[in-house]
């Protein structure tokens, strides 16, 4: 298949997967971005500047603090409703789908160009490594903006604070006109472009595996796993990206949500590690790594199923195409 065929597709079973496990995506949001210290959060009251609520609503005495994931999750039904649970889950689909488009699009380009100019045609772990990572990049450029977006959607005090234009004035308010604030953490998404490729190459190294065995249980050859292989992999795949990454990607929703007062990724690091101490840089492990891995396991079985199918499709076209002729 094209590069565009398989970004499609990737970016299809993305969204079908993150739809599913939104609940879990927004509890680990806000369990990763609430601060001890909640002067980092929101203004000062004596401030005259950014208010925490641009739409006119009394400050709250006191913000719910989160003690785990189905706390969150309770809490947020009773305040804000069932909808509540999918607050800001418009952004976030459109963010995971275009970044997942994306990267399955450059990475698909980059692995054939390298391809091409590389004289033995199998690729070691670093390899598959750099080139996720640079595919990466290259697709954050596009979808950092969404992102921070998403993010705020996520973390905004109310239901009608997070709605995309009060999200957007909010933005330009904070930064004062200023549009690169839309690409605010965008060094630590490049740092953690890393996560996508340990994922993927993870993936593509233990795939052979299980490939194997269907080939020697089956008449024939092929290459293709199951939607229950590639479900397993996909998990295990995450799992090892997460735990390593996990600080970075806290670093990044801190950077990003609402009335965020930190400045860089360094310093997030630095004050969880000295407030809160060294087991905060892994807060919200739980639902990140739950949802993580159902996620990583949804697209890759949702990645097989609609590339079957969509083999199935063409085949059968091009046999009635065959026939219509004869």
């Amino acid at each position: 298949m094209s590069s565009l065929e398989n970004a499609l597709i990737g970016a299809v079973a993305s969204s079908m997967a993150n739809v599913t496990v939104y609940p879990l995506d927004l509890s680990k949001t806000l369990l990763q971005t609430q601060l001890k210290n909640t002067s980092l959060v929101t203004p000062p009251q004596q401030s005259d500047g950014i208010t925490s609520n641009e739409t006119g609503d009394e400050k709250k005495p006191e913000k719910p603090h989160y003690k785990n994931t189905i706390d969150c999750i309770i809490k947020i039904f009773k305040e804000r409703g069932f909808f509540g649970l999918y607050q800001g889950m418009s952004a976030s689909i459109v963010a995971n789908f275009v970044q997942t488009f994306f990267y399955f699009f450059w990475y698909n380009i980059v692995r054939n160009r390298y391809l091409k100019v590389k004289v033995e045609k199998k690729f070691s772990t670093i390899e598959e490594l750099s080139l996720g990572i640079v595919a990466a990049i290259l697709s954050q450029v596009f979808t950092n903006p969404i992102s921070v977006i998403s993010t705020r959607q996520q973390t905004a005090e109310s239901v009608e604070a997070s709605t995309f234009q009060n999200v957007i004035r909010q933005i330009l308010k904070e930064s004062g006109n200023d549009i690169t604030a839309f690409w605010k953490g965008f060094k630590v998404s490049m740092v953690l472009s890393i996560n996508p490729s340990i994922t993927y190459a993870s993936y593509q190294k233990l795939k052979p595996l299980l490939t194997k065995s269907v080939v020697s249980s089956v008449t024939g050859t092929t290459d293709e796993l199951s939607a229950g292989q590639n479900f397993v992999l996909g998990v295990v795949s995450k799992m090892i990206s997460t735990m390593v990454t996990q600080p970075l990607i806290i670093a990044k929703t801190s950077l990003q949500r609402t009335n965020s007062k930190f400045k860089s990724f360094q310093e997030v690091l630095y004050y969880l590690y000295s407030n809160e101490g060294v087991l905060s840089l892994w807060k919200g492990l739980g639902p990140q790594l739950t949802k993580g891995v159902i996620v990583q396991g949804l697209l890759f079985m949702f990645s097989g199923e609609i590339t079957r199918l969509l083999k199935r499709v063409l085949l059968l076209r091009s046999i009635a195409g065959r026939k219509s002729v004869v």
